[in-house]
């Protein structure tokens, strides 16, 4: 309890600072705020689209890859001559 004390006391100094700031400071604080707020979200939307573009990319690489693995379990199955009798006993 008296860490949370100190730690509401230390929290509330720079409120004090800020209430005696000129209107012109607080107005370079808020504006200063909105423009990070808008290069986060404009970072974000950069985020997204890289992410969604690399989950095209990771999405053909798998389609790829399940019809290179189709192909060979074609052949095979055409190819080998023992092909069991289709019952996972241990017997083929």
């Amino acid at each position: 309890m008296r860490k949370f004390l100190i730690f509401t006391a230390l929290a509330a100094v720079p409120l004090f600072g800020v209430a005696a700031c000129s209107e012109e400071t607080q107005q370079n604080a808020a504006t200063t705020a909105e423009r990070a707020a808008a290069d986060t979200r404009d970072n974000a939307e950069v985020v997204e689209d890289t992410l969604r573009e690399g989950a095209i990319v990771a999405s053909d690489k798998v389609a790829e890859g399940a019809a290179d693995l189709r192909g060979e379990l074609v052949e095979d199955e055409q190819t080998d001559p023992n092909q069991g009798d289709g019952k996972l006993d241990g017997t083929d």
